[in-house]
């Protein structure tokens, strides 16, 4: 009972860090998949943390369900405050993986589906987009050929492993 518990809260930690990254980049609301997330999870965040704007509250749902989660699994193991930093640790990890996974897709789209229409296919375009554009100003297209996206998941990853020493090296 624990286990699955466990699952489903970090499965509604992901989903609020979806909401936050839809909030963040600002994805097309009229998208389906975006409607069903701000329709159903964030009047959740809102009402539990009314006092934040929509992506904070988001955010710390996120980190909320994460603590909980590690917490009903590792309660015996370690101490709350271990359980919070690597909860904290985790949401950002899924932030940052969600963007990198959202880059390698929209240089698979252009190689195998250049203008789909599909929602969830305009959600990974609209994201990396959002993350290449300010490369895209200082690095050109060279002979045709479009580097900023690794570059891009060079920056992603740099920041990423940045994030987590800092975290890391308070607890």
């Amino acid at each position: 009972m624990t286990g699955t518990l466990t699952i489903i809260l970090s499965f509604a930690s992901y989903a609020f860090v979806l909401l936050a990254m839809f909030r963040l980049f600002r994805i097309n609301y009229f998208n389906p998949i975006v409607k069903i997330f701000a329709t159903y999870l964030e009047p959740i965040s809102k009402s539990i943390f009314f006092f934040l704007n929509p992506l904070l509250a988001a955010l710390a749902l996120a980190f909320l369900f994460q603590f909980v989660s590690l917490y009903l699994a590792y309660s015996s193991g370690y101490e709350p405050l271990t359980l919070l930093f690597i909860s904290i640790i985790n949401v950002i990890n899924s932030c940052f993986r969600i963007l990198f996974y959202c880059v390698i897709g929209s240089v698979i789209l252009s190689w195998v589906a250049p203008g789909n229409n599909h929602p969830l296919l305009q959600i990974v375009e609209e994201i990396s987009g959002a993350i290449l554009q300010p490369i895209r100003k200082f690095v050109p297209p060279m002979g045709g050929l479009d580097f900023t996206p690794i570059i891009g998941l060079m920056l992603l990853n740099l920041i990423n492993t940045s994030f987590i020493q800092i975290i890391s090296s308070m607890v």
